[in-house]
């Protein structure tokens, strides 16, 4: 049988690791691909913070999941102390002793296999597939080849294969700015969100492919609409447009979903919706949307908070909450009676503006004959008694 085997920490798997892998299975025509994740690794300590081996294993096989004849092991995981890729190997060659097994590596492992413990062993047993790390290793890469022919009779192919100008090091800095998602497999990306990986940010564009079938076609131009108008308000007043847009794009999230639901998501995270009331309904997607959030997008407490409150308000408001009530109050597709001068002032004095759109909220709302949140009323009284909040 011919089998090809990826090893590395995976930390995280990227597409940088799904394509030379694609290529490399293509290319030798292999009948299965083994994706070994590296426990401890002898030659390099894997950085503080770094996703527990359970993590690692999950993310590498949501990054190559739909491969064929896909073989994920955890033996690296489960070996205690230092791990070896010459004690793996022995342990695949002895399921097929006759079979041909490749070791797919990048550039930068080729140059210290000899080095490897049990180097010499592993480079006369194995047949070598060799992608660039990098644009224009090809010749490097050649080289090597010709001389490990020459002084250990290695078998050698170089994988062609276009690089992808990322590393995992690099990566986890990226996603700790709020970027880097494009390196990724979609599935690995929202497992890092929902996990808070790698002190992650979530990308916006990102965040929004993966929010968007949330919610209802009609509701998307008003979540739209939030969002600009959260990173607009965020750099007038200083607050951190990321986090301004990211609530902004789940603040609605659980908007469509059954009432039960919604409980249930608030009892998982343990949200406590207070004084709710069936008559009170229309807040409640506030209160699970911000469990939501954190349940499935790890977002930070600040994000949540502002998600929580953005329906009903409270009491000394964060800049951050007021910048998300706001937006959702004044989204250029809103049309409320009073809206455009509210509009004019939140540009002016942030919390002019959130009490006039209080009072506004709260007229409407005996004009309609509901009845308002108590936290809404509250956070009226606070801005009226000149208390500015956080």
């Amino acid at each position: 049988m011919k089998r090809g085997f990826f090893g590395g920490t995976f930390n995280p798997p990227h597409l940088g690791h799904v394509r030379a892998a694609e290529a490399a299975a293509r290319q030798l025509e292999l009948e299965s691909l083994c994706i070994i994740p590296a426990g401890t690794p002898p030659h390099k300590k894997l950085p503080d913070g770094s996703p527990t081996p359970e993590q690692r294993r999950e993310m590498a096989e949501l990054a190559f999941g739909s491969f064929s004849g896909l073989r994920l092991l955890d033996w690296e995981l489960l070996r205690p102390g230092r791990s070896y890729t010459a004690d793996t190997v022995e342990r695949l060659l002895a399921e097929d002793p006759e079979g041909e097994l490749w070791l797919l590596c990048g550039t930068d492992m080729f140059e210290t296999l000899p080095h490897w413990y049990r180097g010499k062993w592993l480079l006369s047993v194995l047949h070598v597939a060799v992608y660039p790390r990098e644009a224009g290793q090809e010749e490097l890469i050649d080289e090597l080849a010709e001389r490990y022919r020459r002084e250990y009779n290695a078998r050698v192919r170089r994988i062609e294969l276009t690089p992808t100008a990322v590393s995992s090091t690099l990566l986890r800095s990226l996603l700790r700015e709020g970027k880097g998602a494009e390196y990724l497999p979609e599935p690995v990306y929202a497992y890092i969100l929902k996990n808070r990986l790698y002190a992650v940010r979530p990308e916006p564009e990102a965040l929004w492919k993966l929010a968007e079938g949330w919610y209802k076609p009609s509701r998307i131009p008003h979540v739209l609409g939030c969002r600009s108008e959260a990173v607009r308000l965020a750099r007038r007043w200083g607050a951190d447009p990321l986090d301004a847009e990211t609530a902004a794009i789940l603040h609605d999230i659980t908007k469509k979903m059954p009432a039960e639901e919604q409980l249930r998501l608030c009892r998982e995270r343990g949200t406590p919706v207070p004084d709710y009331r069936p008559e009170l309904e229309a807040m409640l997607h506030a209160f699970s949307g911000a469990a939501a959030a954190t349940l499935e997008f790890g977002v930070s407490p600040e994000v949540e908070s502002a998600i929580r409150w953005h329906t009903t308000g409270r009491a000394d408001m964060s800049l951050l909450e007021k910048i998300v009530w706001l937006a959702d109050y004044i989204e250029p597709n809103r049309s409320t009676p009073g809206v455009d001068a509210v509009r004019a002032a939140a540009y002016k004095n942030l919390d002019e503006a959130l009490t006039l759109a209080l009072e506004h909220s709260l007229e409407y709302l005996e004009w309609k004959g509901f009845t308002p949140h108590p936290a809404t009323r509250e956070a009226l009284a606070f801005l009226q008694r000149g208390e500015t909040g956080r």
